[in-house]
């Protein structure tokens, strides 16, 4: 996670109920700082539906 540019928006995206978020990098604890994006992953849960099935999209987005 640490190699990833400051500039670039980071969405999670449940694959389950489709729920769409910002990601902050800054929010992560210090132990996963310097985690890989799929060891990140498998820890996030949709504050939504509540599965353990979120995925880290790395881009810029924009508002419909």
């Amino acid at each position: 996670m640490n190699v990833t540019p400051q500039h670039m928006d980071i969405m999670a995206e449940c694959t389950a109920c489709g729920e769409k978020r910002e990601f902050l990098k800054k929010s992560l604890p210090q132990g996963l700082q310097h985690a890989e994006v799929s060891d990140v992953e498998k820890r996030l849960k949709c504050a939504s539906c509540g599965a353990k099935a979120g995925k880290l999209r790395f881009g810029s987005y924009c508002d419909d």
